[in-house]
């Protein structure tokens, strides 16, 4: 299961979740019960071929909205 980060939007509370996907779409903030959370997305390691990468928000490209074509300069293909 995966380990999600949210903000409550209602007292600045910031916590972690240790929840399943659907789980998430039910979190509530621990401190005020609150359901208006923002989700906070954090880098995410993969490995593959036993090497391990990291992405997160620093290593993704800005580029004003998302590459369709596979063409832009920091990605390996979408599309």
């Amino acid at each position: 299961m995966p380990t999600y980060e949210f903000i409550c939007k209602g007292c600045n509370n910031r916590f972690s979740l240790f929840t399943t996907v659907s789980g998430r779409d039910k979190a509530c903030c621990p401190k005020c019960e609150g359901k208006d959370l923002q989700q906070i997305y954090k880098g995410v390691r993969f490995v593959k071929g036993g090497v391990y990468s990291d992405v997160g928000p620093s290593s993704i490209p800005s580029s004003g909205g998302g590459c369709s074509s596979g063409s832009c300069s920091g990605c390996s293909g979408c599309g």
